[in-house]
């Protein structure tokens, strides 16, 4: 438990501490649509949208920030809607994450051939900092608190993760991970958002190869049971994908991805598990094709306070050629509900599910819940296998400290020194159901409904990041202390 109390107490020692390390006293977090002439007047008065003009986007194209424009020169609105389309714009481009603050001036200019006032407009950016050549040193479990309960620090992967998110100043991505250690991965990927004038379609393709030396081959007590081979890796992946997108207006993304994976597992595998793999063969390749299609109204992605979002993933596994290989198909949609209740508190909530068809899922294809972020809090200790199941997670959050900006003095690079950060304590409950057709036979939670609640404290800052620290109690009286580093819903 030392590291537990270790991690808790520099998050504890951070806000204590804030008034030293920053040179500026913290300031609320507030943009002109608050503080400046769109409080002040009349919904209804009519404006006409003057000039508008970027500075701060040292690497970004110009075009690519006036794709995420909503609100255009020469438009005469109301004051009301020129106020939520100017900052809906701002929303847009916040949530490419190509920036850690955007921010919005106004010049009002009176002009004599007419009573409605002109509004030039002037965007101001502060950069992400787009190119990191990060060493990797993480934990080889499904997650931190799976890890913890073994603390085998010979489970650990190493190498390094080479990534440049604004390649050439246009939103492109380019990525080299070099991982060795427990599990290896070596992978290059490179996407293009926009391949055309319009900016609708883009592009992306990548391929790897991955190997381990342990596998999970069955499940006991609602756990991965796991072999390892410390002479030999146990499993060996070689994979393609191509990914096409299509991104009209700014809510909606279409993605189709056409890929190929193959793997070749140990045969011990296939012994002690022998629906391991179609047919108890050790060789396995396939097909995929899958068309996701995701609606956006979030008004901040990485930690969302208001709005909805809507995702579905048709997904084909295999499609009998090669012959005697996987063939299955899954449909799994999610939808994310945000709501202020008043200025401090706020309510969340998910519902997730997932509908398998088609042909029998061997066990090293199958996903129940217990993966990603597909989980009940307080079970994330577990792995519920299954072909289908349904998750819905519910939040209530009070801000702590509300979002606020900072300045770090000892940093000269306005990309590291300007911080935004945000403390929400929040209540949770959770409950789910997966749906097994074949069920281990000493498992409590397969075709259970499963529930957990607890209490959680977020920390929220620049660069989307997000720490949560969170203690619950399941629906078997199990106490647990979880820690994650992604919005809870």
């Amino acid at each position: 438990m030392r590291i537990l109390y270790f991690l808790a107490s520099c998050f504890l020692l951070f806000f204590i501490y804030t008034p030293v390390l920053f040179s500026q006293q913290a300031r609320p977090f507030n943009n002109f649509i608050h503080n400046d002439s769109c409080k002040l007047a009349q919904p209804d008065k009519q404006v006409i949208v003057g000039e508008i003009t970027l500075s701060g986007n040292k690497v970004t194209r110009d075009r690519i920030i006036y794709r995420e424009m909503e609100i255009f020169q020469g438009d005469t609105l109301s004051f009301q809607a020129f106020c939520n389309l100017a900052m809906q714009s701002r929303t847009n481009l916040l949530n490419r994450s190509l920036f850690n603050f955007v921010t919005i001036d106004t010049l009002h200019i009176i002009k004599q051939k007419t009573d409605i006032p002109t509004i030039n407009l002037e965007y101001k950016f502060i950069e992400m900092w787009y190119v990191w050549p990060l060493p990797i040193f993480e934990l080889a479990d499904r997650n931190f608190n799976s890890w913890f309960e073994s603390r085998d620090w010979t489970r650990v992967n190493y190498g390094v993760f080479i990534t440049h998110n604004n390649f050439r100043g246009r939103m492109e991505k380019l990525k080299l991970l070099l991982r060795a250690g427990y599990n290896q991965n070596y992978m290059l990927r490179y996407e293009i958002p926009y391949l055309t004038s319009r900016q609708d379609f883009g592009l992306g393709i990548w391929a790897g190869y991955s190997r381990s030396r342990e596998m999970p081959y069955a499940i006991t007590n609602d756990k991965q049971v796991r072999y390892k081979d410390e002479n030999a890796y146990t499993r060996n992946e070689y994979y393609a994908n191509v990914l096409l997108t299509y991104r009209k207006g700014h809510r909606n993304l279409h993605t189709l991805l056409i890929g190929y994976e193959g793997f070749d597992f140990a045969d011990t595998l296939i012994a002690l598990n022998n629906d391991f793999t179609s047919l108890q063969r050790s060789k396995s390749s396939y097909f995929i094709f899958s068309y996701q299609f995701k609606h956006d109204r979030r008004d901040h992605a990485p930690y969302p306070l208001s709005g909805y979002y809507f995702e579905i993933d048709l997904n084909k596994r295999g499609i009998g050629f090669p012959l005697k290989e996987p063939n299955f198909h899954y449909l799994k949609t999610t939808f994310d509900f945000y709501k202020p209740i008043s200025k401090r508190w706020f309510w969340a909530s998910n519902i997730t599910a997932k509908f398998s068809g088609g042909g029998h899922q061997p066990f090293h294809m199958r996903r129940g819940m217990g993966f990603g972020n597909d989980f009940v809090r307080t079970f994330e200790l577990y792995v519920i296998d299954g072909e289908n199941f349904g998750i819905s997670k519910n939040n209530l959050k009070f801000a702590v400290l509300t979002p606020r900006v900072s300045n770090i003095n000892i940093i000269k690079n306005e990309r590291f020194s300007k911080i935004h950060y945000a403390v929400y304590a929040n209540l949770f409950f959770d409950a789910g159901y997966t749906g097994s057709k074949n069920p281990w036979p000493d498992t409590r939670m397969q075709n259970q409904l499963i529930y957990g609640g607890g209490i959680g404290l977020d920390f929220v800052t620049y660069y989307d990041m997000v720490f949560r620290l969170e203690y619950g109690i399941n629906k078997f009286k199990e106490l647990g202390f979880f820690i994650h580093f992604v919005a809870p819903i």
